[in-house]
């Protein structure tokens, strides 16, 4: 069976590691340690990972103005995630070294798109 990575263009793949990094991490020590009570955060915060994933690949699947605008897409989400993880600061029965590790894999996701985003914004410039 063909890993799902496989189709990803190259210049994807490095995001493509961090996404899936950032899904097993948070799927590990975050979700499972969100009380029921927060059930809501739990299903936006996992809707969103999993929408992070489906506009990497969107963006990468797609050319010119289309892509931009995923990319744009991509940002949004990281930003509902990183609000989401500041509001899991309160809830006493996650670590915060947990919370602290997925900020920290969330901002290099965020470097990595800014960097594509940049890259295409000098490419159209140059056409």
């Amino acid at each position: 069976m063909e890993s799902p990575g496989k189709n990803v263009p190259k210049k994807t793949f490095s995001l493509y590691n961090q996404i899936l990094d950032f899904t097993k991490y948070n799927d590990r020590y975050i979700l499972p340690t969100i009380p029921n009570v927060h059930r809501n955060l739990r299903i936006h915060f996992q809707d969103e990972m999993y929408h992070l994933a489906k506009n990497m690949f969107y963006a990468s699947y797609n050319k010119g103005n289309i892509r931009q605008k995923y990319l744009v897409e991509l940002h949004v989400v990281i930003s509902l995630l990183d609000m989401m993880l500041y509001q899991m600061r309160d809830i006493q029965a996650i670590k915060k070294q947990h919370i602290d590790a997925s900020v920290l894999k969330l901002s290099t996701i965020k470097n990595i798109i800014y960097g594509w985003k940049i890259n295409e914004e000098l490419q159209k410039d140059i056409r």
